[in-house]
């Protein structure tokens, strides 16, 4: 074979043309690139098929997790310490009372109109009461009267226990001409029997005996009339003794009369003094319905016409109905804030000062009175006021959204996610309906996942696929 010459490259080559050294394939660089094309071929075989396969398996799982039911999801909340209430009320007059007329009569002057501060016992109206008047000089009268009839009847009573005690030495006296009368018959009797025996005897005459015989009828008969006087004396003891009574029980009873004339003069004078109507206490006086020439009755039945109403507002008071489930947390001192559109700037303070204790059986609510300090008589009785009261949870108490509550015939429930994605349903005992929230009081721990906006045809145990609530 003839050698290839190669020419030599000239200048005008030289910088005209690139210089590039050829050189030979060797055998590793062969194999390398054979290895390189079989492995392109080879790739899409293996490799392609497997990602078709997985592309596949992602569109089925995609499909399966598209059927199942969507819910959106939220954790249950702790209830706050305490309990925030507003409740509504009517500002009251701390002491507010209808004044009525005491006397019958005509209004002669009237001192106060609607809207005038008065103190305690101040003079309102004056009353003109005719019929009172008399009724007092009557009554008077009356008084006298009573005194005299008791001097009367005392002066009876010292002239019959005069008489019992005259009667009662009479019948000393009498006894003791009974004793003296015995005594004679006693001499008589023995004189009479010597005589007698003498007489028989011979030694005495038997007229001297007769005469003997006629002393002892005499002296008996002394006897028997001394002792018909101590009778008809003791008799006349009993009769003085029952008037002396009798007497007595007259004066107790003109003392009575006289007792009572007083007091009727008493109950006059007092009735006279109600012509004066004055103030039972300072405050203001909020209705007038008294005129001068009026005429008023006595009294406080319905059918009376009230003279004033007057209310102490220098503390108002204000009365709400606290729930059951938080009545346990109301206490006297407790302090609270009132609010009033009124004064939307201003917050009046409170506190708590007395509870009915026992519940209102209809409504479970809890009576509860609010005083309120009103220095500068802002409030006014009759004003609405929003009450806003702090009350302390006595229980662990959660929140749920209002949308997750369940009610129906079973009780009220809701809706909770698992871990393995499946609903179950779980009853509750409810608190207090805070609007957008609702107060759970029983039936959580606090940890549970909540279904809001639960699905009827969500049914126990079903499996879901969760979305946040938004």
């Amino acid at each position: 074979m003839a050698e290839q010459t190669i020419p030599k490259p000239t200048r005008e080559t030289s910088s005209s043309l690139p210089v590039r050294d050829v050189r030979k394939p060797t055998g590793f660089a062969r194999l390398i690139g054979i290895s390189g094309v079989i492995m392109s071929l080879a790739l899409p075989i293996g490799v392609i098929p497997r990602i078709i396969q997985g592309q596949e398996l992602g569109e089925s799982h995609k499909q399966i997790v598209e059927q199942l039911p969507r819910v959106s999801v939220t954790r249950v909340r702790p209830a706050p310490a305490t309990t925030q209430l507003s409740l509504p009320g009517t500002i009251e007059a701390i002491v507010d009372t209808d004044i009525f007329a005491r006397s019958s009569g005509y209004v002669q002057e009237r001192f106060a109109d609607i809207g005038d501060r008065v103190a305690a016992g101040q003079l309102l109206a004056k009353l003109q009461t005719p019929e009172v008047d008399a009724s007092e000089q009557e009554a008077q009268a009356q008084v006298l009267t009573a005194v005299a009839a008791k001097a009367q009847s005392e002066a009876d009573r010292d002239r019959a226990r005069a008489d019992l005690s005259s009667a009662i030495a009479q019948v000393s006296q009498a006894r003791a001409s009974l004793i003296e009368a015995e005594s004679d018959q006693k001499f008589a009797l023995s004189t009479y029997q010597r005589w007698k025996s003498l007489g028989s005897e011979g030694a005495v005459s038997w007229q001297d005996v007769d005469e003997k015989e006629n002393r002892y009828k005499t002296t008996t008969a002394a006897r028997q009339a001394a002792l018909e006087k101590v009778a008809a004396a003791e008799s006349n003891v009993v009769a003085a003794r029952a008037k002396v009574k009798a007497e007595s029980a007259t004066v107790d009873l003109s003392a009575a009369n006289v007792l009572a004339s007083k007091a009727r003069a008493t109950k006059s004078s007092t009735e006279r003094s109600f012509q004066n109507v004055t103030s039972p206490f300072a405050g203001i006086i909020t209705e007038r319905n008294a005129d001068t020439g009026m005429l008023v009755t006595s009294g406080s039945e319905n059918s009376k016409t009230t003279l004033f109403k007057i209310a102490r507002v220098d503390t108002v008071k204000v009365y709400i109905d606290v729930p059951q489930y938080v009545s346990a947390g109301i206490k006297n001192g407790q302090p609270v804030k009132v609010n009033l559109k009124e004064f939307p700037n201003r917050e009046f303070t409170g506190a708590v000062a007395r509870t009915s204790v026992a519940l209102d059986p209809a409504s479970r609510t809890l009576r509860t009175e609010i005083h309120i300090a009103n220095k500068d008589l802002m409030l006014a009785p009759g004003m609405y006021a929003d009450v806003n009261i702090s009350v302390p949870t006595t229980a662990q108490a959660y929140l749920i959204p209002a949308n997750s509550l369940i009610s129906s015939s079973d009780g009220q429930r809701v809706l909770t996610l698992a871990a393995d994605n499946t609903v179950h349903f779980k009853k509750i005992q409810l608190g207090h309906d805070l609007g957008t929230d609702i107060e759970v009081v029983g039936g959580l721990n606090g940890s549970e996942s909540l279904v809001v906006n639960p699905q009827d045809t969500l049914a126990e145990g079903v499996k879901v696929a969760t979305e946040p609530k938004k």
